[in-house]
């Protein structure tokens, strides 16, 4: 079972070189988080972390607020 697989949905795996682009902005400008222990995302973050890819090491992303 592959990442899309285990990840489906909205999910933004970063498996190729234009994903992982993609996400390393979102965490370089502090844009993902992880939920805190009642499930909110801190104030400005627009992406929950829901795991970690295994060959890159980046996050696995979900799109949560839209400004």
């Amino acid at each position: 079972m592959n990442e899309r697989e285990r990840n489906p949905g909205n999910s933004i795996v970063p498996d190729t070189v234009e994903s992982q682009a993609y996400v390393r902005g979102i965490v370089e400008r502090g844009e993902a988080a992880l939920p805190d222990k009642d499930g909110k995302l801190p104030r400005g973050v627009t992406h929950e972390i829901i795991g970690r890819h295994d060959a890159s090491g980046l996050p696995i992303l979900v799109r949560r607020k839209m400004y």
